[in-house]
């Protein structure tokens, strides 16, 4: 789960590359009747803005797309969002994915919106063009991490040197030890047929 909420690269429907362009996301987002999309899309274009602008303009973007009221509710949502998400430091797949989908599928639609929202590809812009393509992608990942754990596990068959020097064509002894100090017992040549046809099976 890749989140950022302050370098997506979503350039906005104004652009915002005037001030009053900022000036206008900025006050989408300090309004707490604002629509919910209106103010995602004012947050990904100043973000947008943060992530090219200088020090100085960076400075007050920031402050805007921490300290706004819309802004503190996405990184609520973010946190609370991870936290439920979180399956633990010793799951393994499918469990982390499953955690994930059960996560996601107990947010509000509002806050469905903003996880989705936040999610950034390797650009920095947004990865998802709505909640239900972020639901997919998190249901893909749990079908493909439950289909790899139903996978059976290969059998794994250890010789002793001793029977491996047999099956190689090697003299190997009756009786007595092998090279590890184990005692060898005969090896029937049915069994090392077996044995070698055993190993020659395809995987």
């Amino acid at each position: 789960m890749q989140i950022s909420p302050i370098t997506s690269g979503q350039s906005g429907p104004t652009g915002l590359g005037a001030a009053s362009g900022v000036a206008a996301a900025t006050a989408t987002l300090n309004d707490p009747r604002g629509g919910l999309a209106d103010q995602l899309k004012a947050y990904q274009a100043l973000a947008s803005q943060w992530r090219q602008a200088g020090p100085s303009a960076r400075a007050s973007l920031a402050q805007v797309l921490t300290d706004s009221p819309f802004a503190q509710k996405v990184h609520a949502t973010l946190n609370a969002f991870t936290r439920a998400a979180w399956a633990g430091p010793d799951a393994v797949p499918p469990a982390p994915e499953a955690q994930m989908v059960k996560a996601f599928d107990g947010l509000s639609e509002g806050d469905r919106q903003i996880v989705a929202a936040m999610q950034v590809d390797g650009s920095g812009a947004p990865a998802y063009k709505s909640a239900a393509d972020y639901r997919a992608k998190l249901q893909a990942d749990l079908d493909a991490a439950q289909a790899a754990a139903a996978e059976p596990a290969g059998d794994t068959v250890t010789l002793s040197a001793a029977a491996q020097a047999h099956l190689a064509g090697g003299a190997a002894p009756a009786t007595g030890e092998d090279a590890s100090g184990d005692t060898a017992a005969p090896v029937h040549p049915e069994m090392a047929a077996a044995l070698a046809a055993y190993t020659r099976a395809p995987r």
